[in-house]
């Protein structure tokens, strides 16, 4: 028997109509749905190999409606990574991700605070021991890539943003089934490093 997989939680987010969903359950059914259907919150789970290792994703794909924003809680915080989806045909949708940069990075810092607390409590006596959470992996997605003659924000802003917020990135279309699977594996494992003395 081998080894059990390991767990990614991935949390995507964005505003609201650009296609989270899609993107989702593009990757979990390798179906495209086209209606928009407004989501309060789901969950998925899929296995994939990642550089020869097997992950078990995950998935929540939240609400991106502004009166569903509070909803967006703790919960969604604890995850190890973050796709931060906006349109590419829609200006206001790249700005609309601030609101979550904002809350990942309070809880980016939140994290880094209690691994230094947990370091000097345990001192010595856990030298070499990896604890703690790692810091979340961010990944920005520009989606609707194949709407070429629509578009309003360029590769080069899309990329821009995710530099400034220390993210990773990708231009993505649901309906064409383009770098879909490219950027869940942008997640990478090795990036969730824990703290270690």
């Amino acid at each position: 028997m081998g080894d059990a997989p390991n767990k990614i939680s991935i949390t995507i987010c964005g505003d609201g109509g650009c296609g989270k969903s899609s993107i989702t359950l593009r990757l979990v059914r390798s179906e495209w749905v086209h209606e928009y259907d407004p989501t309060i919150e789901d969950s998925y789970s899929v296995s994939r190999t990642i550089d020869g290792e097997q992950y078990f994703l995950s998935i929540t794909d939240t609400a991106g409606q502004e009166e569903y924003r509070g909803l967006w809680a703790a919960s969604n915080l604890k995850s190890d990574a973050f796709l931060l989806v906006y349109d590419i045909t829609s200006k206001s949708s790249l700005s609309a991700l601030d609101y979550f940069m904002d809350m990942i990075e309070m809880e980016a810092d939140q994290r880094a605070e209690d691994n230094l607390r947990l370091m000097r409590e345990l001192g010595d006596s856990a030298r070499g021991v990896e604890f703690g959470m790692a810091a979340p992996v961010k990944i920005v997605a520009g989606n609707k890539c194949d709407l070429k003659d629509s578009r309003v924000i360029s590769a080069k802003d899309g990329l821009e943003y995710a530099r400034k917020h220390n993210s990773g990135f990708m231009e993505t279309s649901a309906r064409e089934m383009v770098n879909i699977e490219e950027t869940f594996a942008r997640a990478d494992p090795s990036r969730f490093s824990k703290c270690a003395i």
